[in-house]
């Protein structure tokens, strides 16, 4: 082998030349890492390909990394796909697949070590179905409300997939959900257990990597990267709650790793099962069309929550309503606790002037900066922070007014009206630490806390299963946001809250809307005609699933470059047969001092798209002057 093509993590999409030293000849080989010279620097690359024909005046290799692939053949092809999926270097999609450091040296004295025991109970509850499942060998959307079978479904799968020799991925969208889930599963399964995630150390998640490339575990739970597990044979991927924003990956790779789990077991011929409580909507269609085989493990429609929506027009008061209050206090005086959620922290959304109109903003992101008690302005998107002024910064007007509802004026609120009872906050300003959640469900499970006002941090299990009354103060600063997932991100949520709460329960939601269908539908207990109504709207609108989209996001911090950039992107789009949206500025059109444009390129075949993209756009961005652009290929968000 005289030379070889390497990837680089380089938003390039080519593979360089490098020359092969006579002293590493024979060493090099496809999936190792090395390390090379590149312009002025030194940068390690994927060996991706042997090259047999000589190249004159090529630099060489400087070192090898690996003294084995951490790559295989198929996690290469793997990255081959994400790279052509999701638009972006093959080097990029690698580096990804491998998110270790640390270089690989062979241990032969551990390579062959023995594998844990373990002992799972013989169940015969579902034993049947699960084994037809995974001879199926397709994707399985399991649609799941009640924990005790979750976990007996993950039991068998398990059990069936190691009775094989093979080993099994389990991923879940957040790393709270790890600690309850391995416990639950290590109640039975005396196995060792892999736990791999971002949290880990850079040395904690090479030992991890290792411990899977050597088989020496058969079950690895983590967050999104574990769908990458270097493990031999892996026989299945499960993915918890797969509806989950989370999974959508935000830097590049944009993956989504649902699309990217379904891919390997395509090229490595296993099954995936998706587990869900409400199906993000591409899965629903997919499963209504035959794509996945749909099953449903649904409770009694008697043993759900009573639903109540209150229509804040006719109310006084917009945070507790005369139903909302009746109710805590019917509940707080049987001793059993209640849960308000929130999406919004702080005190007010923001500090109007009534006399000139305009809002304290932001000055990084052009967005109205949210009002905390102790008299603080907080921007939640880069962190900026100022104290609340006396007068107006722009008239010198003294009518300053604090807009809208966040969780602190909802907590201040509530020790005025329900006086001797523990009542706790539960957001990102009250709870920033996994030590310092744990210490509040301690306390809660005690009984030392009464009532709980809180985001998207109490929307757990193990809250909801505890809790009577779940009040939603007011689902319009979800469902208004200017993105066209945004209904079915809320229906989805109170789908949530309804389906893990117990069946004696009661969920009062407060709305400005309450014709909305998502709360209609949910209110009457038809969630599939939810599911019907908005695939009826995206059809006629043209949006996901119908249609692909590819979002383009140009960023700046001069104005003037990124509108010229996004004009001159219009005008290459203009000739080509493919439809597309903007460019306009985003909702959010300012944050952390960038100014932000986006075009949205939507056509049934993702693969026209791709070719436009490679065609027309890429190198016209390759030359844009301080202006940044990401693609965003099925992005779940807009804003």
């Amino acid at each position: 082998m005289n030379c070889v093509k390497v990837a680089l993590n380089l938003p390039l999409d080519k593979l360089f030349y490098y020359k092969v030293p006579e002293e590493l000849t024979g060493q090099v080989k496809i999936g190792k890492r090395i390390l090379v010279p590149f312009q002025k620097k030194k940068l390690i690359g994927f060996v991706v390909e042997e090259v047999k024909e000589n190249h004159k005046n090529l630099r060489e290799i400087i070192k090898i990394i690996d003294d084995f692939p951490p790559i295989g053949n198929d996690l290469l092809l793997l990255g081959r796909w994400i790279a052509e999926y999701y638009c972006c270097s093959i080097g990029q999609a690698l580096h990804s697949v491998l998110p270790i450091q640390y270089p690989f040296k062979a241990d032969k004295d551990k390579l062959n070590r023995k594998k844990s025991s373990f002992s799972l109970p013989v169940s015969h509850k579902c034993r049947g179905e699960i084994d037809a499942l995974l001879k199926e060998g397709k994707v399985i959307l399991l649609r799941v409300e009640n924990w005790e079978k979750r976990i007996d479904l993950y039991l068998q799968l398990i059990k069936g997939v190691l009775e094989k020799n093979r080993q099994v991925i389990l991923i879940v969208p957040e790393v709270s959900y790890i600690p309850p889930l391995q416990k639950a599963l290590q109640n039975f399964y005396k196995g060792e257990v892999s736990v791999f995630h971002s949290k880990l150390s850079p040395r904690q998640r090479y030992n991890q990597w290792w411990r899977m490339k050597r088989g020496e575990v058969d079950l690895a739970i983590g967050t999104r990267s574990v769908v990458f597990s270097p493990f031999p044979k892996v026989g299945l991927i499960i993915i918890e709650e797969e509806e989950n924003l989370a999974y959508k990956q935000i830097e590049v790779p944009r993956y989504h790793v649902r699309e990217v789990a379904i891919k390997r077991a395509e090229i490595e011929q296993f099954p995936i099962v998706l587990f869900t409580q409400s199906p993000s909507l591409e899965s629903w269609e997919r499963g209504k069309e035959g794509v996945y085989k749909s099953i449903s493990f649904s409770k009694d429609v008697k043993n759900f929550p009573q639903v109540e929506v209150v229509d804040l027009r006719k109310e006084r008061d917009r945070i507790f309503s005369s139903p909302l209050t009746k109710t805590i206090r019917q509940e707080l005086e049987k001793n059993r606790p209640v849960l308000l959620f929130l999406s919004r922290r702080g005190y007010a959304n923001f500090l109007l002037c009534r006399e000139c109109g305009e809002v304290i903003r932001c000055p990084n992101c052009n967005i109205g900066l949210t009002f905390h008690l102790r008299d603080d302005l907080i921007c939640h998107y880069c962190g900026y922070r100022q104290k609340a002024p006396q007068v107006c910064p722009l008239c010198r007007g003294k009518e300053l007014h604090r807009v809208g509802v966040g969780t602190e004026q909802v907590e201040a609120e509530a020790k005025k009206r329900f006086s001797g009872i523990g009542i706790r906050r539960v957001d990102l300003d009250a709870i920033n630490s996994p030590l310092a959640y744990k210490q509040l469900l301690n306390n809660f499970k005690k009984g030392k806390s009464d009532l709980l006002i809180g985001t998207q941090l109490v929307i757990k299990e193990e809250i909801l299963q505890r809790v009577s009354l779940v009040g939603i103060i007011l689902i319009d600063t979800l469902l208004n946001l200017p993105d066209f997932r945004a209904g079915e991100h809320v229906f989805q949520l109170l789908m949530k809250i309804k389906k893990l709460m117990r069946g004696d329960g009661k969920i009062i939601i407060q709305t400005y809307n309450p014709e909305h269908f998502a709360l209609s539908t949910l209110k009457k207990g038809k969630e599939e005609a939810y599911y019907e109504e908005e695939m009826k709207i995206r059809e006629e609108l043209g949006y996901p699933p119908y249609l692909h989209w590819v979002r383009i996001l140009l960023e700046g911090r001069n104005k003037d470059k990124v509108e010229e950039a996004a004009r001159r992107t219009e005008e290459k789009l203009k000739g080509e047969k493919i439809s597309f949206l903007g460019p306009s500025p985003c909702p959010f059109s300012r944050i952390k001092g960038k100014y932000r444009y986006h075009l949205v390129l939507r056509d049934e075949n993702l693969v026209r798209i791709r070719e436009v993209l490679k065609k027309r756009l890429i190198s016209l961005f390759v030359h844009f002057s301080n202006v940044k652009v990401a693609i965003d290929v099925d992005p779940l968000r807009t804003m």
